[in-house]
């Protein structure tokens, strides 16, 4: 989206790092106080392979998201504050996004694994 309209960049960055300020992250992080309290009282044990497995991907998931995406998304929010100059916007703007893009894809999946893992519990 962001490609196709340069100039509203700076809104979508903002308007995303809001959504994951005020829902994504607090969502993220209840689910680790939560996930807990199941474990303590379903008699699941963490040396089960796929809840290991699960969790280790979930600290991935959430290191990725608080300290390579929200930096890029600062950092394109730093970067596009003034309009561009004459040369155009500043030549990091596209290297940052494709930056958050990749790490996106990579959350999605790791979601998509967190999922398959607690819904099929193989090994079980």
């Amino acid at each position: 989206m962001v490609a196709e309209e340069p100039q509203h960049a700076r809104f979508f960055v903002r308007a995303g790092k809001r959504v994951s300020s005020t829902v994504i992250i607090p969502a993220a992080l209840s689910m680790a106080v939560t996930g807990a309290l199941l474990i303590m009282t379903t008699n699941r044990s963490m040396r089960e392979i796929w809840l290991g497995t699960a969790i280790l991907l979930y600290i991935i998931a959430l290191g990725l998201s608080l300290f390579v995406q929200r930096p890029a998304f600062d950092k394109i929010i730093e970067l596009t504050a003034t309009p561009p100059g004459p040369g155009g916007p500043d030549p990091q703007v596209p290297v940052l996004a494709a930056r958050a893009r990749r790490v996106g894809y990579i959350l999605g999946l790791l979601v998509l694994v967190i999922v398959a893992l607690m819904v099929f519990k193989p090994g079980a």
